[in-house]
């Protein structure tokens, strides 16, 4: 749905480019955080960045050739829910029902939410 206010164009529509966003994952990865809030925010920064290279790779690329790029947004979506589920109020009851959507879901929701405060 291209005009759907939750989905990923709406959510990474004002988001800073993709290269921007790997230099400024790259420049952490070497400084850890030091708080919980800036490891939150590598951590979601980093897994929106992947879940926005495979939007891309699923929209250009056959499928077969955008797996891996897929598979690494979902272990990055998973890695993150599984980071607020043990640092906050985010509750695991359930997760074997959940798909690699929602996974990706949460993230972009997180993202959304995220980038709402950057701005306001």
């Amino acid at each position: 749905m291209i005009n759907d206010p939750s989905g990923p164009e709406a959510t990474y529509a004002n988001a800073p480019e993709i290269a921007a966003e790997i230099g400024w994952i790259a420049k952490h990865t070497n400084t850890p955080p030091t708080d919980a809030l800036a490891e939150r925010e590598f951590r979601l920064r980093k897994a929106a960045s992947l879940d926005r290279i495979a939007l891309q790779e699923e929209a250009t690329r056959p499928s077969g050739l955008a797996a891996e790029a897929i598979a690494t947004a979902v272990q990055a979506a998973e890695d993150f829910a599984t980071y607020d589920a043990e640092h906050g109020p985010l509750t695991f009851r359930g997760a074997e029902l959940a798909t690699a959507d929602d996974f990706r879901a949460y993230v972009r929701e997180e993202y959304r939410s995220w980038r709402h405060a950057q701005v306001a």
